[in-house]
C-alpha cells in the first residue's frame, strides 16, 4: 500500500504533482475525476451530509476554459 499524498496543490481532488486522487465523486462505480474503478465501495459510501460534493462541482469544464 502506498503512503497518502502530502502535496498541497489539488484540482478537483486530484494532486497536480503526482496525480493522486481523493475519489470524492463516485458515479456508476468509477471516480468522476480520475476514472478509477478500483475503489472500495463500502469504505467510500455512504458519506455524511457535510461531505457531499455540491452539484456545481459536478459540472465538467470544457477543454481550454479554465
Amino acid at each position: 500500500m502506498t503512503a497518502p499524498c502530502t502535496h498541497p496543490e489539488r484540482v478537483d481532488g486530484v494532486c497536480t504533482s503526482c496525480g493522486d486522487c481523493l475519489h470524492e465523486v463516485i458515479l456508476n462505480g468509477a471516480c468522476f475525476f480520475c476514472g478509477s474503478t478500483a475503489l472500495d465501495g463500502v469504505a467510500l459510501s455512504p458519506k455524511p451530509a457535510e461531505q457531499i460534493v455540491p452539484a456545481a462541482r459536478l459540472v465538467r469544464k470544457k477543454p481550454g476554459s479554465g
